[in-house]
């Protein structure tokens, strides 16, 4: 009897080790070329659709399904049937990113280095009407620097500052009296740059994502040790809504 238990804990020892782990957000060294994107949709004019932003050297590796989770959560808490559920990426190699009213951009283990052409399509974007929404992972800030100058020098005729609590972003459709920082580092606030009195860039160092990648999982399993799911949604919902209303 004895080796028989020790033979059924060797085999449940292999097939674990045969599994492979759910993705937890964390980025992943990768080796060679980055792989093509995949072509963006042609949409319909009634379909509204949210985009993540790849750049050059990004790889997708750091929460890779925090925009497509995201998106699912806000339809189902929304209702709104207007909302394109499937996954869209974008870079800015070419105009692709004018077509879509929000851009959610993470941050990877390498800096952004926007090259001029770069900035100034971001640039155009921005003044255009889109919105885009940057992550940070401040417990992984001491890999390379923060985004902060390179987020300044989009916009040089708008400020990077911290968004005041009683901002209509934190107000409808759910109202966030509190920003819960993530327990490595983050912050208890947001910053953001503002055109002509609309908010068109908000910056995070909270790792909202980390809680949208890990969802209906086990829990936030990033390091950063992101904020609770329902603040995360909340957060989430609110951004889309006041991008596709401003």
């Amino acid at each position: 009897m004895r080796w028989l238990i020790l033979a059924l804990l060797l085999g449940l020892l292999v097939l674990a080790g045969s599994q492979q782990p759910e993705p937890i957000g964390e980025a992943v060294a990768t080796h060679g070329q980055v792989e093509p994107l995949p072509p963006v949709p042609k949409l319909p004019p009634h379909i509204i659709a949210i985009a993540r932003l790849r750049l050059r050297e990004s790889t997708l590796r750091v929460d890779p399904m925090s925009d497509f989770n995201l998106v699912q959560n806000v339809a189902e808490r929304t209702g709104w049937a207007h909302l394109y559920r499937e996954r869209i990426v974008v870079s800015l190699e070419n105009d692709d990113i004018f077509r879509f009213p929000i851009l959610i951009f993470v941050s990877e283990h390498q800096p952004m280095n926007l090259t001029p052409v770069e900035r100034e399509r971001l640039r155009r974007y921005l003044r255009g009407g889109g919105f885009l929404f940057v992550s940070e992972c401040s417990a992984k800030l001491k890999l390379r620097p923060e985004l902060r100058p390179e987020l300044q020098a989009l916009l040089p005729e708008s400020k990077l500052k911290p968004i005041p609590p009683n901002h209509p972003i934190y107000r409808v459709p759910y109202r966030i009296d509190k920003i819960v920082p993530a327990r490595r580092g983050g912050k208890t606030f947001h910053e953001g740059m503002e055109l002509n009195g609309r908010l068109v860039l908000l910056y995070s160092q909270n790792a909202e994502e980390c809680s949208w990648q890990s969802w209906r999982w086990t829990g936030p399993l990033c390091a950063c040790l992101p904020p609770d799911f329902e603040y995360a949604f909340r957060f989430g919902v609110n951004l889309v809504y006041y991008a596709l209303t401003h």
